[in-house]
């Protein structure tokens, strides 16, 4: 896929669950993000969403599924997919482990 940057159009369509790898648009505070979409982690508040961006070391902020606006409409390879559940296995160990967020 290729870059977005801060105020680039998108097509986003809302699903029901969101596949490791998708690009997703989240609603935050103040801002929305466009990050790939890792996978769902459970809390003592309930499930969270984890997103990255392809640039980033680390997960972003975890947010509440119904922060989730839906998916960016663009193609999604295999290698995209592959790579947010690697991501996806490290965020988690992070997590059980007492990594940071």
């Amino acid at each position: 896929m290729p870059s977005l940057t801060s105020g680039d159009p998108v097509r986003v369509k809302k699903r029901k669950i969101y596949a490791p790898g998708d690009v997703v648009v989240v609603r935050r505070s103040d801002y929305w993000d466009a990050h790939r979409f890792l996978g769902y982690a459970p809390t003592a508040r309930g499930m969270v969403v984890l997103t990255q961006a392809d640039s980033a070391l680390h997960p972003d902020v975890v947010s509440m599924p119904t922060a989730v606006v839906g998916r960016v409409e663009c193609d999604v390879t295999l290698a995209d997919r592959g790579g947010a559940l690697g991501k996806y296995a490290k965020a988690i160990v992070r997590r059980v482990f007492g990594g940071r967020r």
